[in-house]
């Protein structure tokens, strides 16, 4: 067995071998290699990630720093104006919330699918998704990574329960050659915990309890540059009788490993359908036997491998629970240093205004503290009597009095004011206004501005505070995208086994049994669109319905009515108390209509008279108009009827003057000729 300190590459590593194909040490040994590459390029993050949570929770001075304060008696001021900042970027999250919505592509309209849809609200609802991606946005608002994982929980279910669940981004390592947001382009990712021994002995109760925990996560993760896999001398010891017993207290580190790998698999028709499906290689190579014009391809594609490693491989490496080139591990970077190859938060730029606004502050009560606030400077016999001169000197109603001669001699003095050297408080308040400088969120944004100006001008810097920061919120989306993913892989192939979803849409709430059917044989596109019930988004939604009911006031049935109450900010209860009671009454209107009214029948009586006089009056003079057109129809063909026997009687003229005139020509031309022939 290879032991821990070695770190060499395999013989099947060097040749290409896909990790899986490798054997249980061989594995481990890369599977190590890995993760020493990666830690390297992980704990400097965490180094600041770790700095940027103290600074969100208001530890933002340094041990040494404190102890030096401590020693000169100075007091150590914290005034946080970090957390505000990213409570505030945190709170416009939670205002405007997103959600998934399913598209079929197929032929024709494209309408989000509404059992789909449904079932990944209620996924999200079952797992209290918005909460954990509200945390992992807040963890990557601080230290620029934010990471959730989407599964089924089988503890709770023995069918698999919906679970979304926030991970510890301290706990996380991933591939040192990722660049892209979100970590779309990673190969591999860890999750490193500790866990009571006990509970991990459930996990592998057939792997010897010195196997199972990791110490060599913990060497690399201190030391990265001289690894050790030596266990601690107290933490495995003594029988294995009262092994549990004896470690009942420990806490067990364990390293979960998911990596990407190729996967090789045939294509061809189904011999009986036509249709293409997939092939093992066993019945490929039977088929080709059988089957001589036979024709298939052979394709790769990228599958997520799982393997949990203690002081060995814990196990068979198995494939979790997720689609295809997915971890199920879904991250939500921040900004990225592009030469660093990380990402960082809000916070990062923060510390160092926050560092001198505290340390001024110190400055300041220092000098107050050490400096006079007041009082004289007097000489032992500048008074008459000392005492009469400590109880007047306070008082304005009375008279201290003094030596003669002693005033001019200046034997009383007051005492100097504290003075603050030049600049000080101009640096002090530019130490505070860079907080909001070197993020560019405007005090309008956070809420502590106390100025009266126009709601449109607080309203267009608030918006310019949201721009700066649409990368974050873009990383957001992106990742809602991609669990969305997993969610619609896990409906599909585990979770539509009949169980019933709540539907929400138009008139009606309905459960509807999740299957199979008209869902898993269809592709889907994942559309990320507001919630309409998020508070922002309703605000704004019914404010646009206010400016537009005065005009569509004739045009508001019951019906439209009630749907417009669902965007009113007003308490979700009221609104569906309202609605069923609405609902109640046009039943009951429906099934006992109220009696006719005389006088309303008579109005509508009236009403109708007056239409059909409308129309017969209208009826008329479409006749009317309809007879003067065929009239000026026939005048005008008349005159054209007219104007073409004239054309035709002058044409007529024409040739006959011309014929006259030939007749004519040849007459004196005959007779000419007949003179010609007498005289000669």
């Amino acid at each position: 067995m290879a032991t821990d300190e070695e770190y060499k590459p395999s013989v099947e590593e060097t040749e290409g071998r896909a990790p899986s194909r490798l054997d249980t040490d061989a594995l481990c040994q890369k599977l190590k290699s890995w993760y020493k590459q990666d830690i390297q390029h992980v704990l400097e993050w965490r180094k600041e990630a770790r700095e940027d949570y103290d600074f969100y929770s208001g530890k933002q001075w340094s041990e040494e720093d404190i102890n030096f304060l401590r020693e000169q008696k100075r007091p150590v001021m914290t005034f946080n104006r970090v957390a505000p900042l990213v409570n505030a970027v945190v709170g416009s999250e939670i205002n405007n919330r997103r959600e998934a919505r399913y598209i079929p592509r197929e032929i024709g309209d494209a309408e989000a699918n509404e059992l789909l849809t449904s079932a990944a609200e209620w996924f999200r609802d079952q797992s209290a998704a918005e909460d954990e991606d509200s945390d992992a946005f807040e963890d990557s608002v601080i230290c620029g990574m934010g990471w959730t994982d989407t599964r089924l929980d089988f503890d709770t279910n023995p069918d698999g329960a919906p679970l979304v669940q926030r991970m510890d981004p301290l706990k996380m390592a991933w591939d040192c050659n990722a660049v892209k947001p979100n970590l779309e382009d990673a190969s591999r990712l860890w999750f490193v915990d500790e866990k009571p021994f006990s509970e991990v002995k459930e996990m592998f109760p057939d792997i010897a309890p010195e196997l199972l925990h990791a110490g060599w996560a913990k060497s690399l993760a201190s030391d990265p540059v001289t690894p050790h896999d030596q266990t601690q001398a107290n933490f495995y010891t003594g029988e294995q009788n009262d092994i549990a017993e004896q470690y009942s207290n420990k806490l067990c580190t364990i390293v979960e490993c998911r990596w990407l790998e190729r996967e090789t698999y045939y294509r061809g028709p189904d011999l009986q359908t036509g249709e293409m499906r997939e092939y093992t290689k066993e019945q490929i190579k039977l088929l080709e036997k059988n089957v001589p014009d036979f024709r298939y391809a052979k394709q790769s594609r990228r599958i997520v491998r799982r393997a949990f490693i203690g002081r060995d491989i814990l196990g068979e490496p198995d494939r979790p629970l997720v689609p295809a080139g997915m971890f199920g591990w879904e991250c939500v970077t921040g900004y990225r240093d592009k030469l660093k190859k990380q990402f960082y938060g809000v916070v990062r730029p923060t510390k160092d205004p926050q560092r001198w606004a505290n340390k001024f502050f110190s400055q300041v009560m220092h000098l107050l503290n050490s400096q006079s606030k007041g009082g004289i400077i007097a000489e032992r016999d500048a008074f008459e009597d000392d005492r009469q001169a400590e109880e007047s000197w306070a008082r304005a109603d009375s008279i201290t009095w003094a030596k003669k001669n002693s005033l001019t001699a200046d034997k009383i003095q007051p005492k100097p004011t504290a003075q603050f050297p030049t600049g000080f408080f101009a640096l002090f308040n530019e130490s505070k206004e860079a907080i909001s400088q070197v993020t560019g969120l405007s005090p309008e944004f956070i809420g502590t501005r106390e100025v009266n100006q126009a709601g449109v001008l607080e309203a267009q810097r608030r918006q310019s505070s949201l721009n700066l920061l649409a990368s974050l919120f873009n990383s957001l989306r992106r990742y809602r995208k991609r669990q969305g993913r997993v969610m619609l892989y896990l409906i599909q192939n585990y979770l539509s086994d009949g169980r019933l979803v709540r539907i929400v849409g138009g008139e009606k709430q309905e459960y509807v049994a999740l299957t199979r059917e008209g869902i898993t044989d269809v592709e889907y596109d994942i559309i990320v669109d507001d919630a309409p019930t998020s508070p922002n988004e309703k605000e704004r939604t019914f404010g646009i319905l206010q400016q537009m009911l005065p005009l569509l006031k004739d045009y508001i049935t019951p019906e439209i009515g009630m749907e417009i109450l669902k965007y009113s900010p007003l308490p979700a209860t009221l609104v569906d108390q309202w609605i069923k009671k609405a609902k109640q009454a046009q039943e009951e209107a429906g099934k006992n209509p109220p009696p006719p009214n005389p006088e309303e029948q008579e109005a509508q009586m009236r009403m109708a008279e007056k239409q059909l006089d409308m129309q017969s009056k209208q009826q008329t003079a479409q006749m009317k108009q309809q007879s003067d057109a065929i009239g000026l129809m026939v005048q005008q063909r008349k005159a054209e009827i007219e104007l073409a026997v004239a054309s035709q009687k002058a044409e007529i003229d024409m040739q006959k003057n011309a014929s006259n005139a030939v007749f004519n020509a040849i007459r004196q031309q005959n007779a000419n000729t007949k003179r010609v022939r007498v005289d000669k």
